[in-house]
């Protein structure tokens, strides 16, 4: 076959070559031949995409074979306590949670972690210990979630044994996705998302009575640009859009929808007229925890929710109607932090 040699700057014809080589992968050395294309001109190793993919993938399942575990089986790990999702998970066995995921989706596992993978692997009651020791890292909400997770999956092993081999999204996950691609950009205020501190945010805002939901939008929209104004990152890492009633979180009516699924909130509709207009009233079925703002963002929160304490849906959205950060993006488009300059300053009468 002809491909092009950089050492010759030229296409000439090629040759596969299967080589023995010893690599070291997370500190072990193991023996792989790899199959290398070669010109036949000058001798050198022609660069191929396809074939430098074919010996990363020849030298990751040679090393799974020796001394890993499949991505199947790590995900299947997680997934036999069924609900439990990725972030509580790697809490109660103190893995970062960018490093389980990593390891679902096919990275390599340190010999730690496949240790403990192994362990859940063959004596999944070893989940209790885990939690036990590491209960305190999650959330009042994780934790009140994971135990009923966990009391249910023990239950379930008095009866019949499934086994859950289907990748599942959790409520979390499927909000955070919406939000990954953007995180740490402008288009997120320069952090990665946060659902905890999304979470709470809600909660600040739909406690005592709750809020109208076109309200709360705006709310979190000014609290985040208020957060990048005074201090150059936003509140939450969240993404809002355009829409015609204002800005609004990405995705909101999904991320609603789960966060009620997940009963951090509740959803009254209330038809207002005969032509069938509801009202949709959040209310917050948790307790908002301060613990994960500091000083300045619990003053923001503060500060929002008193100046517009009074407002209607329809005021709150015909005032930001005003803001440059709504008249300069299309619609339903993501609006630009760097808007947060322009923001006004609450100069209300």
């Amino acid at each position: 076959m002809f491909k092009y040699c950089d050492e010759c700057d030229k296409e000439h014809l090629s040759e596969e070559l299967i080589v023995p080589k010893t690599v070291k992968v997370q500190g072990k050395e193991i023996n792989v031949e790899l199959t290398k294309l070669i010109c036949k001109e000058c001798g050198n190793e022609v660069s191929d995409e396809s074939y430098m993919n074919t010996q990363l993938k020849k030298i990751h399942d040679t090393y799974v074979d020796l001394y890993g575990i499949p991505v199947d089986e790590i995900r299947n790990v997680r997934i036999q306590f069924k609900g439990l999702g990725l972030r509580p998970f790697a809490k109660i066995l103190g893995i970062g949670s960018a490093s389980v995921s990593r390891h679902e989706a096919g990275d390599l596992p340190s010999d730690k972690h496949v240790a403990i993978y192994r362990e859940l692997q063959e004596e999944p009651r070893r989940i209790f210990e885990y939690f036990s020791n590491n209960k305190h890292e999650l959330s009042p909400r994780e934790l009140k979630k994971t135990e009923e997770i966990l009391n249910a999956w023990q239950l379930e092993q008095g009866g019949k044994n499934e086994q859950y081999v289907e990748f599942m999204q959790d409520d979390e996950e499927i909000i955070e996705s919406i939000y990954k691609p953007f995180e740490r950009t402008q288009l997120s205020g320069y952090l990665p998302f946060n659902l905890e501190k999304f979470v709470n945010m809600v909660l600040y805002f739909t406690n005592n009575g709750g809020v109208n939901k076109t309200k709360l939008m705006k709310l979190l929209w000014y609290a985040d640009f208020l957060k990048f104004k005074r201090h150059t990152t936003s509140m939450s890492g969240a993404v809002y859009t355009r829409f015609p009633f204002g800005p609004v979180p990405k995705d909101h009516e999904i991320t609603i929808a789960h966060l009620k699924h997940m009963d951090v909130i509740d959803i009254e509709e209330t038809l207002i007229n005969d032509e069938g207009w509801t009202k949709m009233t959040v209310r917050a079925n948790q307790e908002f925890d301060p613990s994960l703002f500091s000083p300045a963002e619990i003053g923001i929160l503060e500060e929002v929710k008193s100046v517009f304490r009074d407002f209607g849906s329809r005021r709150i959205s015909d005032y930001s109607h005003e803001e440059l950060a709504w008249k300069e993006t299309r619609e339903e488009q993501p609006i630009d932090y760097k808007y947060a300059k322009d923001l006004r300053e609450f100069d209300l009468v």
